[in-house]
């Protein structure tokens, strides 16, 4: 697994799988985003993961009115309007890659939002060393977010 830093943020985490040919390059595993309906049990995951890691900063309602809002320089987005933003289309894949972080745009100096994608891959990684323990990590982390992303696609306005 190989991390980047930049001003002590984790920007970037790419897990690297072994060539299938002497001249192959290493693949990049990628991945794609899917909105499947979630359980039950699945969407009590993704408010609670909400609640912990978006209410601070979007509120408990997800309009942009958390705690901290005030105290943020770029203020956060309403949530529950993401489809009427992107002209009546939820936008899966962009809203995948924002909860991820690997597509903040640096020229701002500094991350406007936490690289949530890198937490989660820390978390589900714990003190796992081997390459099965970052394909396992990476996959757990993708299926939570993929459940972040169906979980605000489920609240837009």
């Amino acid at each position: 697994m190989k991390f980047s830093m930049l001003r002590g943020c984790m920007v970037a985490i790419t897990v690297m799988l072994p060539a299938v040919a002497v001249h192959t390059p290493a693949v990049v595993a990628t991945t794609t985003v899917t909105t499947p309906k979630l359980t039950t049990a699945e969407m009590v995951g993704a408010k609670k993961d909400f609640s912990i890691y978006c209410s601070v900063c979007h509120g408990s309602d997800a309009r942009g009115h958390g705690p901290v809002a005030t105290e943020l320089k770029t203020p956060p987005a309403d949530l529950t309007r993401i489809t009427a933003r992107a002209g009546g289309t939820f936008p899966a894949e962009a809203v995948y890659k924002r909860i991820e972080g690997l597509d903040m745009p640096l020229a701002h100096g500094t991350l406007g939002m936490p690289v949530w994608g890198a937490v989660f891959v820390r978390q589900a990684m714990g003190d796992g060393v081997l390459i099965e323990d970052a394909k396992t990590a990476a996959r757990v982390a993708t299926e939570r977010m993929q459940r972040l992303v169906r979980y605000l696609e489920t609240i837009q306005q």
